[in-house]
């Protein structure tokens, strides 16, 4: 009897060892895909738009990408580690975000400016659309930790990616069309018809 409740105790142990290696649901693997390629398309992108953008608002919003997406990719392959999600997922761009980057290598000057600043916009908006669905539903702790706390920074990368593609902001600003006063402004009201005597 001794020799069957000892053995029934190694197997609950040995069960819940194995439980403690399970691989990472489905769910915390697509997340961390998804994750993966877009950490590593805003870093590659930002990279690019630091040595070709002609605006210094667009650099300055590249080196801060560079920063804040670099840390965010130390903190997700933590939080990769920890959720034992096997294999760890490929730190490169899918084949959308890969045809982006082409499109911006072959971008000069302000055009390069425009198409940086709307891919920027365009994963922004992605990301942090990603990023509150799994700090809300995300089953697996570790990745839903890290989904809270870098959601904060993303929603702030969307601001100022909307601000610079704002009429106003770099993506906005064109080169004056037409000519003479019709390009400046509104005609002047002639309509009181001259001075007062």
């Amino acid at each position: 009897m001794r020799m069957l409740i000892a053995a029934a105790a190694a197997i609950a142990l040995a069960g819940t060892a194995a439980i403690a290696q399970q691989k990472a649901p489905a769910e915390a693997s697509n997340f961390a895909k998804k994750v993966a390629s877009a950490n590593t398309f805003e870093i590659q992108s930002s990279e690019l738009a630091k040595d070709r953008a002609q605006s210094a608002d667009v650099k300055s919003f590249a080196d801060q990408m560079i920063a804040d997406h670099t840390k965010a990719g130390q903190d997700f392959q933590s939080a990769v580690q920890t959720a034992n999600v096997s294999p760890p997922p490929a730190e490169e761009p899918d084949a959308k975000q890969k045809a982006t980057l082409t499109k911006l290598r072959n971008a000069q000057g302000q055009a390069f400016d425009k198409a940086y600043v709307s891919a920027q916009l365009a994963a922004h908006r992605e990301a942090v659309s990603l990023f509150r669905s799994y700090a809300k539903n995300g089953r697996t702790a570790p990745l839903k930790e890290f989904a809270q706390n870098t959601l904060p920074t993303l929603e702030h990368h969307l601001t100022m990616v909307q601000e610079l593609s704002r009429p106003s902001g770099v993506a906005g600003k064109q080169p004056p069309r037409g000519s003479g006063g019709a390009a400046i402004g509104p005609p002047a009201d002639n309509s009181h018809g001259g001075m007062k005597k």
